[in-house]
């Protein structure tokens, strides 16, 4: 004789094997989730450590072109000095050089 539950065997099979296929979806969602979670706090923190690079780099930059600027500036006073000397102790020779420039610039804006 079959059993009397023979019938319903394969629908219970199904049920069962359909709810297994929901509480896996269910936990693939869950992983999913989690997994987008922690690649947005990956690329948060990868961001923080590239704009915190940027600063640096910017900083740098920064503080070097004012060096830079000081030493021109310096540089151009010094030989500001210079010149200034040079012509109280030849001033004769001053004024026949800007004299001679002069005639050189009049010469080549003729042209």
């Amino acid at each position: 004789m079959a059993p009397v539950n023979a019938p319903n065997e394969p629908a219970r099979a199904a049920a069962s094997s359909t709810k297994d296929v929901e509480i896996q979806i269910q936990q693939l969602r869950e992983d999913i989730a989690a997994l987008a979670r922690s690649v947005a706090a990956v690329g948060s923190e990868k961001a923080d450590d590239y704009r915190l690079r940027v600063r640096k780099a910017t900083n740098d930059a920064t503080d070097a072109s004012m060096q830079m600027v000081e030493a021109a500036r310096e540089h151009a006073l010094s030989m500001e000095k210079d010149l200034e000397r040079k012509i109280r102790t030849n001033p004769l020779q001053s004024v026949a050089m800007a004299a001679g420039v002069g005639f050189l610039i009049a010469m080549l804006a003729r042209r």
